[in-house]
């Protein structure tokens, strides 16, 4: 038998401390299986768990009941229509070509190895009896694609298919190892992601044995995320996979903690991977996954809070290209506790996922007003580089309905507003100024212009079409002309002569010195404010009729 002391502090990166809560919630679980636990002569347990440190005591026996939990994999059968070269049986199939006249085909079918996820699969409600969770099915494949995306990488999941007795090589390898934790061993990319054998500068990488020990389980603790982009016709694209690593503060709590966690996902779908999963953002799996450990933590009593159990999650968004995995990005997000819950605000608040990405991307570059954790944070104005952003986007991209609506959100939600009341004096916050300014504009213009008032609108199905119809081609009209204008003073110039007459008097001078030394932010608000009044809902156009006094 031999020990194996950890202190949280000492260990080097947040993938080592994630292993180790990973080994933690290995020993605790495998003790529910009896296949496992019940093996005779096995030693594995913590002789001592409490934080920062945890000693484990462990037989060669035991370390194989470990491993077999750990890398335990099913053989299942598939099949496909095309000749392959390996295949384990061939069927005559009878079925129909495209003239509906039928036709013999031969069917292959073949075997795969499945990483079961040892105790990940039962902590996936949004499974049965008879199928795998969505959960569980995203995190195979990312272990297959990512992690372990080299075949020869998969040895020790073949090894338990097929049943090799009494010790596989991967345990007789580690048990020899860890005879001599302390010594120095090359690293890995499938124990430590982005790691190089040897590295450009002809630099190994190396680590202790007792720490590379650890990174067989921190993957058995990171949640896996879908990072989505928008191809040129606004239709979301998965872009490879994000993983957020939770970097452990305190090792009970977190490993008493997470199985709840992990049980609250939800459970819905997109195509076939989890709706939840479905991020816009890579930093946006870190802010998912504290959400879901703030949600946990509010469930119950007492006063702990998120920064009691994890320092921050690292973010790793990597995509396979080919034969070769690439890290697009490496981030960490801190435990703001003020930051999280913006989060779960935007998330439901707004729709549209470009917009939404934008959106984010001002949280994340907002800081706290001091050190502590749960510190009210300085915000960056909901609307910063949405200029740039409108003004580089395709075409189709706006005709996204849910772009409107998240315009109105903004502005009903994240701008300071007074009220509109023809009768007060009081100086409005500039971005009101420019979302009543652009919506007395088109209003002003549909009844000029047309006549059309909503008032007399309201109730009749043709005049009502007719009134969003040309409200929209007005409002479209103008966004164009302000998108076009990309240069301050030109844009300037439009302001002036087009919209500033719709400015009260009295904000003429405060309003004069925004537009020319944060003209950016004017142009950003008057896009928006534009955009607010595309496809308006009836309630909406109704409410605008009584607030359009300027």
């Amino acid at each position: 038998m031999i020990e194996l002391t950890y202190h949280l502090a000492e260990l080097p990166s947040v993938q080592h401390r994630a292993g180790l809560a990973g080994l933690v919630l290995m020993v605790q679980e495998l003790s529910r299986y009896p296949e496992f636990a019940d093996r005779e002569g096995v030693v594995l347990e913590f002789s001592e768990l409490e934080d920062p440190h945890a000693t484990l005591q462990v037989n060669e026996a035991g370390l194989q009941a470990l491993f077999d939990f750990t890398y335990s994999a099913t053989l299942d059968e598939r099949h496909t229509d095309k000749k392959i070269k390996k295949y384990d049986r061939v069927e005559e199939i009878e079925t129909t070509d495209k003239k509906g006249k039928p036709k013999t085909i031969q069917r292959y079918y073949y075997s795969v190895v499945v990483p079961k996820g040892a105790f990940l699969a039962d902590w996936d409600k949004s499974g049965d009896e008879n199928n795998a969770g969505l959960w569980i099915k995203l995190w195979r494949d990312m272990l297959w694609t990512i992690i372990r995306g080299i075949p020869t990488t998969r040895k020790s999941y073949d090894e338990r298919v097929e049943g090799k007795p009494p010790y596989t090589k991967d345990v007789t390898e580690t048990w020899k190892a860890l005879q001599t934790p302390e010594k120095l061993t090359g690293q890995r990319s499938q124990y430590y992601l982005g790691a190089m054998t040897i590295n450009p500068e002809n630099i190994p990488t190396q680590d202790t044995v007792a720490h590379q020990f650890l990174l067989h389980f921190w993957v058995y603790v990171a949640q896996v995320y879908c990072p989505a982009i928008l191809n040129k016709d606004g239709k979301r694209e998965i872009s490879g996979y994000v993983l957020a690593i939770p970097d452990v503060a305190n090792l009970v709590d977190f490993c008493d903690e997470f199985k709840d966690v992990l049980n609250q996902r939800e459970p819905h779908s997109y195509g076939y991977r989890p709706r939840e999963a479905i991020i816009d953002l890579p930093e946006e799996g870190g802010l998912e996954l504290m959400r879901l450990m703030c949600e946990r933590i509010s469930r119950r009593t007492g006063n702990q809070t998120l920064a009691d159990l994890i320092l921050g999650v690292e973010v790793i968004h990597a995509e396979k290209v080919g034969n070769v995995v690439k890290i697009r990005s490496l981030n960490y997000v801190e435990p703001l506790t003020r930051q999280v819950d913006r989060y779960a605000e935007i998330k439901k608040a707004y729709w549209c996922p470009w917009f939404r990405k934008q959106r984010l991307l001002n949280l994340l570059h907002s800081t706290p007003e001091s050190p502590e954790t749960d510190a009210p944070l300085q915000e960056l104005p909901a609307w910063l580089e949405f200029d740039a952003l409108l003004s580089r986007i395709p075409r189709k991209w706006l005709q996204d309905p849910y772009f409107n609506h998240d315009a109105r959100e903004l502005f009903k939600n994240e701008i300071p507003q007074n009220g509109e009341n023809a009768m007060t004096t009081e100086i409005r916050h500039y971005a009101e100024i420019v979302y009543r300014v652009c919506q007395h504009y088109v209003l002003s213009k549909l009844n000029s212009k047309y006549g059309l008032d909503w008032k007399e609108c309201q109730g009749k199905p043709k005049k009502e079409q007719e009134y969003n119809d040309k409200k929209t081609k007005i409002a479209n009209d103008a966004f164009l002309a302000v998108r076009s204008r990309t240069e301050a003073q030109i844009f300037i110039e439009y302001f002036v002569s087009t919209l500033y007459p719709y400015i009260r008097k009295e904000e003429f001078p405060d309003f004069a010195e925004t537009l020319f030394n944060q003209t950016h932010e004017i142009r950003a608000l008057t896009l928006l404010g534009l955009s607010s009044q595309f496809s308006s809902s009836k309630k909406t156009d109704q409410s605008n009729t009584s607030n359009n006094a300027a």
